[in-house]
């Protein structure tokens, strides 16, 4: 008995010191500040750089649209673009005469153009109104289309014919210390028709931290880790103006003197247009000078990997003939045989590669989206995504559902994965909100989970040292083992 007693009295001591030493073991072995720091340049073309050991970043000022150029710090010759081109406006309703398909992402042939919505609604409503007499019919339709031609703008917000504004460089403090510097780009002037409704009400946030951390999104549950080699961003729309909201309006009107119009089932989204290219060292300068001319002239791209897809080739120009294919969804959604996932993947992540391995760089975005209404009240909606090979570079198109006249945020980020970053979060840190907020803030030292899968394996391991020493020493000396308190 005794014997089984000290038996069990040492396994419970060991347990009990990998327990108490196992968050000093995980700890991360963090870099000196020296080592972290974010070094800030302006250069020529009105451009500015950031650097740090992990990862360097050059992006525009002098009111050009937010576009960013980076690499691995340690291997230059290797360089990715990223360039937000603009928003688009589509049709996420069903064609009458058409079988199901799934409208709620973007495709080019459902853009919110003013003879599109008369080819998908307006022609089949013809036939509804069929029993009208002909002069009411007339009639209506023509209310319609004087309304569209009154109110509706193009279904495209090309970034680059606004002026943007770049703010002035922030750091993120926590008592006295920097963990990051943050800025934004604002739609300052937009001078397109219609568009005015966009000024000042279209941002992109950039965070770029010199820690990893872990960011919560203030009035909902979404939460992510941000790493060193990562370049983190809130694209932010406020008080959009729907061009289906006027139609929506007419026909209410119509519907209230008797003439039964339906509208149709669903809405008009959003999509955030973002081209990914890549460019060799050389070209760095002209693309610096010119780069509105990145895609077309400069891009070496030649494959992207697309989360939960093969390897793909972007080298042809599928958005032209010969080929003039659809866009591509990304399936986020749970599939029919698994009902016990999650209904949505969290992450989608998409990397440049080549014809036999994948890349540093990365473009990732969360799959979920805030929305806050003008009385300040928060939800999440789902983020869908297509995208197609457009000749050395990729189109991606980023949708958001209709969300009326409340604010829209979302989170993309750009980045490399490189060997040997400590990934493990050092802060905690509440991501701004609103469109008028630039700055996060750092809420708090990150608190190692006291127990995971790896501290339950050391646990394990030591367990087994512990009796394997013990069995071995007592089938040596044949006596009991007093290990603790035993007399």
């Amino acid at each position: 008995m005794k014997i089984k007693r000290n038996f069990l009295a040492a396994i419970v001591l060991a347990i009990l010191i990998v327990a108490l030493a196992a968050p000093i073991i995980a700890m991360p072995t963090l870099a000196s500040d020296d080592e972290n720091d974010i070094k800030i340049e302006n250069i020529e073309f009105q451009w500015k750089k950031l650097e740090t050991d992990i990862v360097t970043v050059l992006f525009p000022a002098g009111g050009k649209k937010p576009m960013f150029i980076w690499w691995y710090t340690e291997k230059p010759d290797q360089i990715y673009v990223v360039k937000y081109q603009g928003l688009i406006e589509y049709f996420a309703f069903d064609h009458p005469l058409l079988p199901r398909e799934r409208p709620e992402y973007y495709k080019r042939l459902r853009e919110a153009w003013e003879d599109k919505f008369e080819e998908m609604y307006m022609e089949p409503e013809e036939h509804r109104l069929m029993g009208m007499g002909e002069m009411m019919k007339l009639m209506i339709l023509r209310q319609i289309m004087m309304q569209i031609n009154a109110t509706w703008h193009r279904p495209f917000l090309p970034f680059s014919a606004g002026t943007w504004s770049l703010s002035d460089i922030h750091n993120i403090t926590k008592d006295g210390k920097t963990v990051g510097v943050a800025f934004a780009f604002t739609l300052r002037h937009i001078p397109l028709p219609r568009f005015q409704f966009a000024e000042n009400n279209i941002m992109i946030r950039v965070r770029f931290y010199n820690a990893s951390v872990e960011e919560t999104v203030p009035g909902t549950d979404i939460k992510y880790p941000v790493s060193r080699g990562e370049m983190k961003m809130d694209l932010v729309v406020s008080k959009w103006v729907w061009n289906i909201d006027a139609i929506k309006d007419l026909i209410a009107r119509l519907q209230k003197a008797g003439i039964d119009v339906k509208v149709p089932e669903g809405n008009t989204h959003l999509a955030l247009w973002v081209n990914m290219a890549s460019i060799n060292i050389t070209r760095l300068a002209m693309a610096q000078d010119e780069p509105e001319e990145i895609e077309e002239h400069m891009s070496t791209a030649s494959h992207m990997q697309v989360e939960g897809e093969p390897t793909m080739s972007i080298i042809e120009n599928r958005t032209a003939p010969p080929f003039e294919e659809e866009e591509k969804p990304i399936i986020t959604d749970r599939p029919w045989w698994a009902p016990w996932l999650p209904p949505q993947k969290p992450l989608i992540k998409l990397k440049f590669a080549n014809e036999t391995t994948t890349l540093a760089g990365f473009f990732k975005f969360v799959s979920s989206a805030k929305v806050t209404t003008p009385e300040n009240v928060t939800s999440t909606v789902p983020v869908k995504a297509a995208y197609i090979a457009a000749g050395r570079h990729l189109r991606l198109f980023v949708g958001y559902p209709d969300f009326g006249n409340s604010t829209l945020e979302h989170d993309p980020s750009i980045g490399v994965d490189v060997p040997n970053i400590d990934t493990t979060p050092q802060y905690t840190v509440q991501a701004p909100s609103g469109i008028n907020s630039i700055e996060p803030t750092v809420t708090g030292k990150y608190v190692l989970p006291l127990f995971t899968l790896e501290l339950a394996a050391v646990l394990v391991g030591a367990v087994s040292v512990v009796a394997v020493v013990i069995y071995v020493v007592k089938w040596k000396r044949k006596t009991p083992i007093n290990m603790v308190g035993a007399s």
